[in-house]
């Protein structure tokens, strides 16, 4: 099996009798006890708590570190009518967060103001210009939501000059705090709060059950949003928000969430974690990408169904125009890095002018997706003298600390194990890239990242109520995975490019349909395998009120034959669009070519091709047998194959009669200037090429002397065969190859290209 991007990993089957227990205990079939089991859910008590949410099993928000001290003075604010502002920040969990605090200080009196900064001038967390406008300003107690911990300097400097700040927040705790009122954070090393794992939103929520004395159920669905949002995990209290959260959305979305979930095309009352991951967030997230994020706070906050319309449909416009950015980017980012520089190296580092630096975080996670590799991407200034972006790596590579041993020549840096933001001089680039390539020793003996597998299944345990019954386990997400499966399927069918760029792909497995996000430009990897075996989740598929099963594809192990036949009559843009190395053996072919569809791919000279090149496709034709066996010996299977050339390249050896016709014409045209080729060939009746190649036998054979542009018949040449030209030898052995490589079945070119392989 080949192709897979992931390392699978089969769960261990419990014991059949402990699946039996467990379905008798818990009343549940053994489909769903299986799961539970490897869950460790095998108690009634473990199983109502799981799949049944209450809020008396929230936490005492009061132990929380520093709760008490930050509610007093929030009171306080209140009660004396102080200027307060919510500090918040630019993503869904920022806006989510910030929201809830807002809607909490109205309801208990205050008017606060609402800061959120913008992602390409104030940057993430506090900063000492804004910090000193509020000042300015009027503002007498700022509340930081989901920032805060990493603001030291700004804040000790805010205090001292008599501006209190309360702090809430749950990003990594640095060696120093701030000197703040108080600092509410669930893993504060002086508390002893019971879970750690809390968002942004889910600490706001947090201090607004302290402050209002109660849980307020009315933003349970806020603190869902941005925990889903933010990728925390999905146990514990976390949980406990996410099922109500969702229960609030399906059941009485606010304005704006309901106007949000319509203009993405969402059904409401199926709406779930992944909706909320991959509709609604990325559409909140586009507003801190490309610009002010506020407009998220206000439309999450808003009574006004006119205003929440408008708000989300600007925002939906704003998204299509995200996605637009990241996919043109990532096209050109894939390219560089299938670049054969770039495929020999373990890390990436990708620059180029003209990228919009709110879109690189994804782009770098789409790269890393695509190879593995941890990845760099970066927008050149104006001026070419600095680069900016962003970074994302893998678990097996500690990505900050390996630009950390070069950060003094960096402008800006900041980040954690798998991200990074950064500005470097263009001038460090090389040293940025060699750092990261120094530091990638240990990914050598890392293989692919790991897919858990929960089962083995068949064709009869894919069913419409199994998966109603697995629904019973979400929400999942981090520290509640969805359980994917692994499906030998006898049968692929009707395997068909989706989306307006071909980007995914629908295919039929044993009548099973499967979606397959991503993987449009494998569309022929996957019809030519001679055998797939699939790692699925199981989802639903809702069309004019009826619903059915549809699988979506994790990842899939493929058997693929060693050469891939993509040969068509006339070349596709569909051939070229795979991330692939495209070998010409024509430089004028390529130049063609290259100019008429977008490659995904470099395209490289076969005489320039370095050794052990994989994933490569032969464009067009070599020029002989050995032309095409040093190129070969360069590849690792598998080879995609398309062979093209132009028609006029293919026509036949001219006859004798007609190379006697134009011995004749140029017998009686003596001086014949060369550049006037067509006109010979027009009173001879053959091809320009034809006449082209009948005058080079002819001049080999001695039959014709050329002299500067002159053509003339020799007056008494010695007689020989017209195949005793090396010409001729050489270009009627290129038709024979041309008919073969063009015409034969892919058994046949297996054993003439590979005859090492049975084929």
């Amino acid at each position: 099996m080949t192709a897979a991007k992931y390392d699978w990993q089969t769960q261990t089957a419990p014991a059949a009798a402990e699946i039996s227990e467990v379905a008798q205990t818990l009343q549940v079939p053994a489909f769903l006890a299986r799961l539970l089991a490897q869950r460790g859910i095998t108690s009634q008590a473990d199983y109502d708590a799981f799949t049944t949410p209450d809020v008396a099993r929230l936490h005492d928000s009061f132990a929380l570190h520093d709760m008490a001290k930050a509610v007093a003075r929030i009171q306080q604010a209140v009660a004396n009518q102080e200027k307060i502002t919510i500090y918040g920040d630019y993503d869904v969990d920022g806006l989510t967060s910030t929201s809830i605090m807002l809607e909490t200080l109205q309801s208990i009196g205050a008017e606060p103001e609402v800061f959120i900064p913008d992602r390409l001038t104030d940057g993430y967390g506090p900063n000492a210009a804004v910090y000193h406008y509020l000042q300015k300003s009027g503002t007498q107690l700022v509340i930081t939501v989901d920032n805060g911990v990493s603001g030291k300097a700004v804040i000790d400097e805010a205090m001292a000059a008599g501006m209190d700040v309360v702090i809430t927040d749950h990003h990594e705790l640095p060696a120093e705090l701030p000197n703040a009122v108080a600092v509410v954070h669930p893993r504060h090393p002086a508390g002893d709060y019971p879970f750690g794992d809390l968002s942004g939103a889910g600490v706001a929520f947090k201090v607004a059950t302290a402050l209002l004395g109660s849980v307020p159920m009315e933003s349970i669905d806020l603190a869902a949003l941005g925990t889903i949002a933010d990728q925390v995990s999905l146990t514990d209290e976390n949980r406990i928000f996410v099922q109500l959260g969702l229960q609030l959305i399906r059941q009485q979305p606010r304005p704006g969430l309901a106007a949000l979930i319509k203009a993405a095309g969402i059904d409401a009352n199926t709406l779930d974690e992944t909706s909320v991951g991959f509709g609604l967030a990325p559409r909140l997230n586009a507003l801190g990408r490309l610009g002010d994020a506020t407009p998220g706070v206000t439309l999450l906050t808003t009574f006004d169904d006119d205003e929440a319309t408008t708000l989300a449909t600007q925002i939906n416009d704003l998204n299509a125009k995200r996605q637009q950015l990241v996919a043109a980017i990532t096209t050109t980012a894939m390219a560089m890095a299938a670049t054969p520089e770039n495929q020999a190296r373990k890390t990436l580092v990708l620059a180029h002018p003209d990228w919009h630096e709110g879109v690189l975080g994804i782009v770098a996670s789409r790269i890393v997706d695509a190879t593995g590799k941890p990845t760099v991407v970066l927008n050149i200034s104006k001026d070419g003298q600095s680069a900016k972006g962003s970074g994302r790596s893998v678990a097996a590579y500690h990505l900050f600390n390996a630009i950390n041993a070069v950060r003094d020549q960096l402008t800006a840096f900041g980040g954690h194990h798998m991200a990074v933001g950064l500005t470097v001089p263009t001038a460090s680039l090389d040293q940025l890239a060699a750092a990261m390539e120094a530091a990638a020793g240990p990914l050598a003996a890392v293989g692919k990242p790991a897919l858990t597998i929960a089962a083995a299944v068949s064709v009869s345990d894919l069913t419409l109520a199994n998966y109603h019954l697995l629904r019973q386990l979400a929400p999942f997400g981090q520290g509640n995975p969805e359980p994917v499966f692994s499906f030998l399927p006898a049968q692929i069918a009707d395997v068909k490019a989706l989306g307006k760029t071909g980007a995914h792909l629908r295919f039929q497995a044993d009548g099973l349909p499967v979606i397959a996000f991503g993987y449009g430009a494998q569309a022929g990897t996957l019809t030519a395998a001679s055998q797939a075996k699939l790692a699925v989740t199981l989802d639903q598929n809702t069309w004019r009120g009826n619903s059915t099963l549809q699988l979506q594809l994790k990842d899939w192990q493929l058997q693929q034959p060693e050469l891939r036949d993509m040969r068509l009559p006339q070349p596709s843009a569909e051939q070229f669009r795979a991330a692939q190395t495209y070998v010409f053996f024509s430089a004028r072919r390529q130049v063609q070519l290259t100019r008429r569809f977008t490659f995904g791919g470099p395209s490289v000279l076969a005489k320039d091709l370095p050794a052990a090149t994989g994933n490569a496709v032969l464009v067009d034709l070599p020029r002989s047998e050995a032309e095409l066996a040093a190129t070969m010996a360069k590849l690792t299977p598998p080879v995609g194959l398309i062979f093209w050339a132009e028609p006029a390249e293919l026509v036949a050896q001219p006859t004798r009669l007609e190379c006697g016709r134009v011995l004749h014409y140029l017998q009686q045209h003596p001086g014949f200037d060369k550049h006037h080729l067509a006109a010979l060939a027009q009173a001879t009746h053959v091809s320009t090429l034809q006449a082209i190649f009948i005058v080079q036998v002819f001049f080999e054979l001695g039959f014709v002397t050329i002299e500067g542009a002159q053509i003339t018949a020799a007056a008494a040449p010695q007689k020989r065969p017209l195949t005793a030209a090396t010409a001729w030898q050489e270009r009627e052995a290129f038709l024979a190859l041309a008919t073969h490589l063009q015409r034969d079945s892919r058994a046949e070119l297996t054993a003439r290209l590979l005859p090492q392989t049975k084929s």
